[in-house]
């Protein structure tokens, strides 16, 4: 087997916890920085992905990206571990979800793709951070989507940057009627179209989105993972 065959083999022994890392390495998106029989780390854009047995391994696997800027590390110990060994600070901690049935949901909402026009609803309509760059790189990018209710939009969804659905925000006015699971939906139908497994992640503590991943059929991880940071 190819090197990128073998990190696959080894990622898939979990394959919910470690899909963040699975899906851009399988799409060529992010590349084998480092691999053993006991981990892989990956990197892409700056970013250091890592899924290993045991924090020693992680960490030796981690000197290949010494000059990453974000680490995703796959369990909850090892998080733990590579924060305190190299002084991270954790970004947010999170349950991982995949779609691997493969048939399209019904959307039951007007679902289109957003520009620039509508960078400042999104910027101010997005709760978890505020990030006019990365804002404007997911519109420009494409991967930005409204729910219009009589031509007003109500909602969006998008792509993050390395691969994930998520984004996922309802405005007040228009909860409660269903947008929330039409804009989950569309997202999962057009990673489905494109070849490509549905994921996002969840926050833990989150226990409305949990219900909205099982309520679309997403398998969700019994561990978590986590976005780390220089601090």
């Amino acid at each position: 087997m190819t090197e990128k065959e073998q990190a696959l083999a080894y990622l898939g022994r979990d394959p919910v916890l470690n899909i963040s890392m699975t899906e851009p390495l399988r799409l060529g998106r992010a590349h084998v920085a480092a691999r053993s029989s006991r981990g892989v780390v990956l990197e892409m854009d700056g970013i250091a992905m890592v899924a290993a047995e045991a924090p020693d391994e992680a960490l030796r696997l981690l000197e290949a990206v010494p000059e990453a800027n974000t680490w995703n590390v796959m369990g909850g110990a090892l998080t733990q571990a590579v924060a305190e060994a190299l002084d991270l600070e954790e970004g947010s901690r999170c349950y991982q979800a995949a779609y691997f049935r493969g048939d399209p949901l019904p959307v039951r909402a007007d679902v289109r793709p957003l520009d620039m026009s509508f960078f400042q609803a999104v910027l101010d309509g997005y709760s978890l951070f505020h990030d006019p760059e990365y804002v404007e790189d997911r519109l420009t990018a494409g991967v930005i989507f409204g729910a219009f209710v009589d031509g007003r939009l109500a909602g969006f969804v998008g792509e993050h940057h390395e691969g994930s659905m998520g984004m996922l925000e309802v405005f007040p006015p228009y909860r409660g009627h269903g947008l929330g699971l039409a804009l989950e939906s569309f997202q999962i139908n057009r990673y489905l179209s494109q070849g490509r497994v549905p994921f996002d992640q969840v926050i833990v503590g989150n226990e409305k989105s949990m219900g909205l991943q099982r309520k679309v059929g997403m398998e969700l991880s019994k561990d978590t993972m986590s976005w780390l940071h220089r601090k």
